[in-house]
């Protein structure tokens, strides 16, 4: 909460800034007031949305609230109802895990006519300060790659307290294992995750991204849920399973810390077409430590 509360103070300051310090750009055709009350308006719609759900929950509900901030200003959003932005939050959700650069997706209404074709055009890894929450008995890094996909255990692995062979074993993964990669250190280290929290490292060769069924002919590929094996276990009904918790005190309070991330950024165009009016909106997307993504 905190977190989501510093970021939105972060993101306005941000777009106040831009407001002030582009003043005289009228000639920009994205520069003008209109556009600059949108760019605070959504703004104000991620802060909003961010303080519930966590991962592909907190996804939705920030694109969702970025749209209705939107109503601000002129953007999409303020074309749509409640139900539309959330439908459309959800379409703009599978665009930014699932599409190509250059592949579109469709998204119609079931109930205004409202349509929308949204189209990824492009992609960037780009390095920004992000919030990652560790338990306490794992040791910090400065610095990492952010993953937030679902992995598993293609070896039998030990989980450690830091990236390092060395490092005091705190836990194990028994073949098949999934839990939630949050991120891969830069010697090489996997981060491994329960419901959002580090709760050691294992060594990436013996760990492997699970990779999402293909949806069927002609249909829209699903979201994964990033809920695994380690989020819903505790350590006694982990242990049922071969899976080692025991050394890890999972009801701790997590210690929260700013990293030096590399994360991915997309850039999305948006088509939508509503009953009295047609609008084209480009935004951006960047990927939090949680998996969230995060209209900027």
């Amino acid at each position: 909460m905190e977190f989501a509360k510093k970021t939105g103070a972060f993101l306005l300051g941000a777009s106040i800034v831009m407001a002030s310090g582009c003043a005289n750009l009228s000639d920009n055709q994205w520069v003008n007031k209109e556009n600059i009350g949108t760019l605070v308006g959504a703004t104000a719609g991620v802060l909003i949305g961010s303080q519930i759900g966590n991962g592909n929950g907190r996804t939705v509900a920030m694109l969702a609230g970025a749209l209705a901030g939107g109503y601000l200003g002129k953007t999409i959003g303020a074309k749509l109802d409640e139900r539309d932005r959330q439908a459309l939050a959800q379409q703009t959700q599978q665009a930014l895990q699932f599409s190509q650069d250059g592949q579109s997706s469709q998204w119609a209404s079931a109930h205004s006519g409202a349509t929308a074709t949204i189209t990824p055009v492009k992609t960037e890894t780009v390095q920004r300060q992000v919030e990652v929450k560790r338990a306490p008995s794992v040791q910090p890094v400065a610095n990492m790659t952010l993953i937030n996909k679902p992995y598993r255990a293609v070896k039998s692995a030990n989980v450690r307290n830091a990236p390092d062979l060395n490092a005091e074993k705190v836990g194990g993964l028994p073949v098949d294992t999934t839990f939630t990669a949050i991120g891969r250190t830069d010697n090489d280290w996997i981060m491994v995750g329960r419901r959002g929290v580090t709760i050691g490292y294992v060594y990436a060769p013996l760990v492997a991204e699970v990779q999402p069924a293909p949806a069927a002919s002609g249909a829209t590929q699903a979201v994964v849920d990033s809920a695994t094996d380690l989020d819903s276990l505790d350590s006694s009904t982990a242990s049922s399973k071969g899976i080692d918790l025991d050394a890890i005190d999972l009801d701790a309070a997590p210690v929260q810390q700013t990293v030096a991330a590399q994360t991915t950024c997309r850039t999305l165009d948006y088509d939508v077409s509503v009953k009295g009016g047609h609008e084209k909106q480009t935004v951006q997307a960047c990927q939090a430590a949680d998996g969230a993504w995060e209209l900027i």
